[in-house]
């Protein structure tokens, strides 16, 4: 849907910006490391959207290159502009509370595979979710003491709400697709 591209572009272009305010001049391969091991738990962005996102905040004056490297690698960071419109959208404009899911989709559909089938499906779903978690909970014993780590750690206390609750939920639905 037009609406929801519009939505993925405007987030990646403000996660973009924002790393680009914490991390400092980045390159766009750096952005991609840096997106990673940080606002990918949260956000995830496929490395092929990055270079066209960087292209369009050069050009809308949100970010600026401060040089180059070698193999044409380009540096940016974030212009005053573009922070006042990470700041804008921060406060400014409601979140998308839109869904999707592969997980819960497949789920919507399991009455179609044999029961042991479907009961393994989340089983594995479980598992998957722990891995995550155990990432996460590496993160939460670092003792944040910037402000900008302290935020890091309000998305990794959520994120590790959720997947405790996504185990939880797994587990629970493999036993019951058992019994069908």
């Amino acid at each position: 849907c037009q609406s929801c591209h519009v939505n993925l572009e405007m987030s990646l272009r403000h996660g973009l910006i924002g790393l680009l305010a914490r991390e400092g001049p980045q390159t766009g391969y750096q952005l991609t490391k840096a997106f990673d091991r940080s606002v990918n738990f949260v956000w995830h962005a496929v490395h092929g959207q990055i270079y066209p996102e960087l292209a369009r905040l050069l050009e809308a004056g949100f970010i600026r290159q401060t040089g180059s490297g070698p193999r044409g690698a380009k540096r940016y960071e974030a212009t005053e502009e573009g922070i006042a419109e990470l700041r804008r959208w921060i406060t400014e404009v409601e979140p998308s509370h839109g869904t999707r899911n592969e997980t819960l989709l497949r789920a919507f559909f399991v009455y179609l595979v044999d029961p042991a089938q479907a009961a393994e499906f989340f089983l594995r779903e479980a598992d998957a979710y722990r891995e995550h978690l155990a990432v996460l909970e590496r993160f939460a014993e670092e003792e944040p003491t910037t402000p900008s780590e302290r935020a890091s750690a309000l998305t990794v206390d959520a994120g590790i709400g959720v997947l405790k609750a996504r185990i939880e939920w797994a587990e629970r639905s493999a036993t019951e697709v058992s019994g069908w």
